[in-house]
């Protein structure tokens, strides 16, 4: 029990660090007694289950904000808050588990042990990625590292999961050393890799900056259920006053706005649908000789139904571009009910909270072209999946653009989280990527995970910045998830090793039981 219980403060700790800024270099030791119990206790059943609910329980905690979403009297809210917390924490708990059930087999004073431990770790988020019934790999370790640009370059050759798995063995070395109290081999090879991999990071933050197009971000601060409430001539007038008065003091500083990008539902209605919508914005387009991109809703006839998308449209001085692109990873409850048919039948009144939330999912990676250059879109939630701004890349992308809507976290750690991952995907894939968020973090980031330019949470405005187009493909891009997968084979490897070894073992036992019995 006292491992369950120390694996739960362990835990706490971890994600209080992961979820405070200022902490973040807590992250490079903060796990040395969750490598410490692994290198010297033979069953970490316990402190692996404590650890993982302590850790993914403080992290996502800030669901908790939508409490006041959910149409229930208060205390019922917070009931299933806490239900949801526990029940996501515990299946990301048990994907860690699992990818710690082979280090059972591994020599604890085996030199490579740490290596073990960094991997497996590193697995439980890739497992938490690709899951088919909940992914969410949000929790990822190296968001904790964005605010070092240093320690997050090589997410350019095996993903944010290399920049995992060094921390993790950064970790496991010095809990090694503490235990040993001696360096050897294993630990002499880690040291080795990890200067080799800040000595890549140096030359990264060092090379030349690309200069690029000037792009105009708006945040329009418009806060989360509110927005839905307001008059869809008044929100749009809001935009149009802030386009224009921020690519005005762009002209002042002797720019021009080549681009815009609005936050994710700027427009939270169907933009296309209303010739009033098409005429301001195309109009905006003319008079300042831009284009834009904005999220909206897109509506499609299918058979007697109308469905709808959470969109990004492009609109230039000829109209609206017709191709868009639609947010092909939703939000679980927020814009589609799970398991539909089984809640309408066990559960039908979940059903009312989802009235008017529902999206149909994306099927293409759709890029656009523009003046400043081929431009992959991500909506919000998207954002947090590697694969997604790797296929946009993939499909031809220069730039990257996320908009989002975060206000339902306003002045949690989930907003600077959310903003973290943005970085990694710029880092990951050499894309500047351009980030609007309704209510922040709004910001330019270039291909380094650096913020060139900026606004802050809960500000109405806007700022005009550079963002470069960029062509190479980094080893990240064209080899995808290839870490992950390594692990993943390495797992099988050891768990198939030891059913074969299983086997041979009651084989032989067998066989000599029916010899003694034949003597």
């Amino acid at each position: 029990m006292w491992l369950v219980i120390l694996g739960l403060l362990n835990g706490i700790a971890a994600g209080l660090v992961y979820a405070t800024e200022e902490l973040w270099f807590g992250i490079l030791f903060c796990l040395v007694p969750f490598a410490g119990i692994l290198l010297t206790r033979t069953r970490s059943s316990g402190f692996l289950i404590g650890y993982g609910m302590g850790y993914y329980m403080t992290g996502i905690s800030f669901l908790y904000a939508l409490a006041d979403v959910v149409p229930l009297p208060v205390y019922t809210s917070y009931a299933l808050m806490t239900l949801a917390v526990l029940l996501i924490s515990a299946y990301l708990t048990l994907l860690l588990w699992l990818a710690f059930y082979p280090f059972r087999y591994i020599r604890r004073g085996s030199r490579l042990a740490i290596f073990w431990i960094a991997g497996f770790y590193v697995l439980g988020e890739w497992l938490q990625e690709i899951s088919p019934l909940a992914s969410f790999p949000w929790f990822r370790l190296a968001v904790a590292a964005v605010p070092c640009p240093l320690l997050i370059q090589g997410a350019s050759l095996a993903g944010s999961l290399l920049v995992s798995f060094f921390l993790v063995l950064c970790n496991a070395w010095l809990a090694r050393l503490i235990i040993k109290r001696r360096i050897d081999m294993g630990m002499i090879i880690a040291v080795l890799l990890t200067v080799l991999l800040l000595l890549y990071g140096e030359v990264r933050l060092y090379e030349r900056e690309d200069s690029g197009a000037s792009v105009l971000v708006v945040q329009g601060n418009h806060e989360g259920s509110e927005k839905w409430t307001l008059e869809l001539e008044d929100i749009l007038a809001d935009y149009e006053r802030l386009i224009y008065e921020y690519a005005s003091a762009a002209e002042s500083a002797g720019k021009r706005a080549e681009l815009v990008v609005l936050p994710e539902t700027a427009l939270p209605y169907a933009a296309a649908e209303y010739s009033s919508t098409r005429e301001t914005l195309i109009s905006i387009c003319r008079e300042l000789s831009t284009e834009l991109l904005l999220g909206a809703i897109e509506q499609e006839k299918r058979d007697e139904e109308t469905v709808s998308y959470n969109a990004v449209y492009h609109v230039t001085e000829g109209g609206f571009a017709e191709k868009t692109y639609r947010k092909r990873v939703l939000v679980p409850f927020g814009e589609y009910l799970p398991f539909a048919e089984l809640m309408d039948r066990f559960c039908p009144w979940v059903e009312e909270f989802m009235t008017g939330n529902y999206f149909e999912a994306g099927s293409e990676q759709n890029c656009f072209e523009t003046g400043v250059g081929e431009i992959g879109a991500l909506i919000c939630y998207e954002s947090i999946f590697p694969a997604e701004a790797q296929g946009a890349v993939l499909s031809g992308a220069e730039l990257l653009t996320v908009v989002s809507n975060d206000s339902w976290f306003q002045g949690l750690p989930a907003m600077q989280e959310h903003y973290a991952h943005a970085a990694l995907r710029a880092v990951e894939t050499d894309r500047y990527v351009i980030r609007a968020g309704n209510t922040g973090i709004s910001g330019i980031i270039d291909n380094r995970g650096r913020t060139a330019a900026g606004m802050t949470e809960h500000v109405q405005g806007g700022f005009v910045a550079e963002a470069a187009a960029r062509r190479t493909k980094t080893l990240y891009t064209r080899m995808g998830n290839l870490f992950g997968m390594m692990w993943f084979v390495l797992w099988c490897f050891l768990i198939g090793k030891h059913i074969c070894v299983l086997i041979f073992s009651v084989f032989s036992d067998i066989m000599y039981r029916i010899k003694s019995d034949s003597m």
